[in-house]
């Protein structure tokens, strides 16, 4: 238990090396467990964790017809607790899998739901979580490129 903190604690050291960071972002994923992540296929891992690159962007504006959410309303899958109001938005290490943000996407009958969460102590004062069908697609035109 205490290698897998090390090895957790080691990958937020170097998120910052990095946009968004694979090992960073995905280790929620797998419970936070280092070893269960490096047996999961590496193609697998590489497509979750575009998808997870997809989840998010800061904006200044409010897109059109998002839902707007208080980023006090995100939880902690980990611990169950939920963000504070003065919570400061960083990309690099976020991770979708990480919060409940696919519970809150899947709250709507639509997959192209866009959500917004109020950040107000953040850069910028929201966060937008890309639609379920927006990330798919992100995710997938990544893969398009690649070949």
């Amino acid at each position: 238990m205490k290698r897998v903190f090390f090895i957790a604690a080691m990958l937020m050291i170097f998120a910052g090396a990095s946009a968004q960071n694979c090992d960073v972002i995905m280790l929620p994923y797998f419970g936070g467990d280092a070893d269960r992540m490096a047996e999961y296929p590496a193609e697998k891992l590489d497509w979750r964790c575009r998808y997870a690159r997809a989840a998010f962007y800061e904006s200044d504006t409010v897109p059109s017809f998002a839902y707007v959410y208080s980023i006090a309303d995100v939880t902690n899958r980990a611990t169950g607790e939920n963000l504070t109001e003065d919570y400061v938005v960083d990309l690099s290490t976020l991770s979708y899998y990480g919060y409940n943000f696919n519970d809150l996407q899947l709250q709507y009958k639509s997959p192209r739901q866009v959500l917004c969460f109020r950040t107000p102590a953040s850069a910028h004062p929201y966060l937008v979580l890309r639609s379920i069908t927006d990330m798919f697609t992100i995710a997938g035109d990544v893969v398009e490129t690649k070949q």
